[in-house]
């Protein structure tokens, strides 16, 4: 739903202030979604407390998740091309590497690396117990999707790839049970299919995992767990550094909580390549054998 439906269905309860804050919202929405509840209110002449009752007002739990609401609204709306055209605004000429290092540095700073392996610990005890792992993703999550199941398949998980639509992703999704873990993704915008995906789980009783930027809170039903991976400003070039490396730390941490699992499979995984790839020397070592027996003769 909209902000301009939100403020239309929660007319007759919008005080004076309340409007003062919304002018001030709509007029430069990509700015002030990243100030702080002090700052915009400041900005709108009204008391930070009116943020906070606004924001309830329109059914969000406070100020923060209003504010994430419209970050991700401006993630949805924003154009690649222009996009791209405000990356390359803040960098200069001749500089787009050590610009684009900066930007990706500068996200993966802001990560709350504390309170964020404290979820990725829960996901991965999640995933160690499922009985079976349903990974969806559509569009640039599938790099992730096809990331996580190969590395999911080399530690001993087994697991079904849902980068399909309509009947394909209802027929992949039709065994999940209880017992199951959905490990989804969803950046920019919301795929279609998820909340489906979703849904499905709650309704099996399976564990849902979310992996998702700023349009996290667009995404219903909500999750059981959400990993959130800030890629940055929702008007700029975004990249898939932040989530990728929380997907390089659930597969590490799964490691360090599966009492040697994973690691016990991939030592086997080792030993059966090896086997392979000693096969066609054993076949050309009886070829040449049976060629020389042949000549003997």
């Amino acid at each position: 739903m909209s902000l301009t439906t939100l403020i239309e269905k929660n007319q007759v309860r919008l005080t004076d202030a309340d409007r003062r804050l919304l002018k001030a919202l709509l007029e430069s929405p990509t700015e002030v979604s990243y100030l702080s509840t002090t700052d915009i209110a400041g900005r709108a002449g009204v008391h930070p407390a009116t943020a906070v009752r606004l924001a309830r007002k329109l059914g969000f739990g406070g100020y923060p998740d209003l504010r994430s609401y419209l970050q991700a609204d401006i993630i949805n709306k924003a154009e690649p091309a222009d996009r791209i055209r405000e990356s390359l605004s803040h960098m200069e000429e001749g500089a787009i590497l050590s610009g684009l290092l900066r930007h990706e540095t500068d996200t993966l700073d802001r990560l709350n690396s504390r309170e964020l392996q404290a979820k990725i610990n829960q996901a991965a005890r999640a995933l160690i117990d499922a009985g079976h792992i349903f990974i969806f993703g559509q569009g640039n999550s599938t790099a992730l999707v096809e990331m996580m199941g190969r590395r999911l398949r080399r530690a001993g998980f087994h697991h079904t790839i849902l980068n399909h639509q309509d009947r394909e992703l209802a027929e992949r999704i039709l065994p999940m049970k209880s017992d199951d873990a959905l490990l989804a993704f969803g950046f920019h915008s919301v795929p279609r299919g998820i909340a489906t995906c979703l849904n499905h789980s709650r309704r099996v009783g399976a564990t849902s995992i979310l992996v998702s930027d700023l349009v996290a809170p667009l995404i219903k039903p909500e999750p059981e767990i959400t990993l959130m991976a800030d890629r940055g400003l929702g008007s700029e070039f975004l990249t898939l550094t932040v989530p990728m490396a929380i997907c390089n730390a659930i597969v590490l941490t799964i490691s360090h909580l599966d009492k040697g699992r994973s690691i016990a499979t991939l030592e086997r995984l080792a030993e059966l390549t090896r086997e392979i790839q000693e096969e066609p020397r054993a076949r050309q070592t009886l070829s040449l054998t049976g060629s020389d027996l042949s000549d003997g003769e």
